[in-house]
């Protein structure tokens, strides 16, 4: 990891899309060019990805990524939400279950890669790390299964802030052939009021446009901002 102010960058060997992006970017537009080139060293052998939120001026940024051989993939919208003013749907058939046991994280593994289209191996030692991140009431990593009987069709992880008073919801998503059934809406409550529970007071996520954003939308999550995946194949 490297973080300074002007730029945080995750870099590792292992393809994996989050391991190997950009996530803060705060610089003059004289800088960028030589913060690109940097990136490109840093992800030469795997697919790079630059987080580009408008929380600062983008336009240079985006030219020059755009120039340099990347491509917008996804756009998001920041929605946030007060938990006190968060109304829960009925969730019908769906039970939500956090995450506490290797079985568990498996079923949101699997639920993972058919709603999002991906494909990962994962190692034994990757189960123990991502357990050990969530293991506990108190833990900043939360992360939960959605179940429509005994089959897993939901899941979702969600970070905690207590000191800012934030928790930050990721990874929601529903796998095909279960979508209109209400499980993410049921996964969007539970985590809310989990949140509830350790006293923090808002909720937020990057809602994918044409996916999460307009469901959370709908369930009262305010558009305060934009986020946009700019994505390079690796250049080896």
């Amino acid at each position: 990891m490297i973080d300074r102010p002007e730029l945080l960058v995750l870099q590792s060997t292992r393809p994996v899309d989050y391991l190997n992006a950009v996530y803060r970017t705060r610089a003059a537009p004289a800088r960028i060019s030589e913060l690109i080139d940097e990136v490109s060293e840093l992800h030469k052998q795997v697919e790079s990805r630059w987080h580009v939120a408008n929380t600062v001026a983008t336009s240079a940024l985006e030219t020059q990524l755009n120039t340099r051989g990347y491509q917008v993939t996804h756009a998001h919208d920041a929605r946030v939400i007060a938990v006190d003013s968060f109304s829960a749907r009925p969730k019908g058939d769906v039970v939500v279950r956090r995450i506490v046991d290797e079985t568990g994280l498996r079923d949101a593994w699997k639920v993972a890669e058919e709603a999002f289209g991906t494909s990962r191996k994962y190692s034994d030692d990757d189960a123990v790390f991502e357990l050990a991140q969530c293991a506990g009431d108190a833990a900043k990593v939360q992360r939960y299964v959605a179940y429509l009987g005994d089959e897993p069709i939901c899941s979702g992880g969600m970070s905690c802030f207590p000191t800012l008073g934030f928790a930050l919801f990721w990874a929601g998503g529903t796998v095909p052939h279960a979508r209109g059934r209400g499980a993410y809406s049921a996964m969007v409550a539970e985590r809310v009021r989990r949140a509830a529970q350790r006293k923090i007071p808002f909720v937020g996520l990057y809602a994918r446009e044409g996916s999460s954003s307009p469901i959370v939308g709908a369930q009262g999550f305010e558009n305060v901002g934009r986020m946009t995946y700019w994505v390079r194949s690796n250049t080896t």
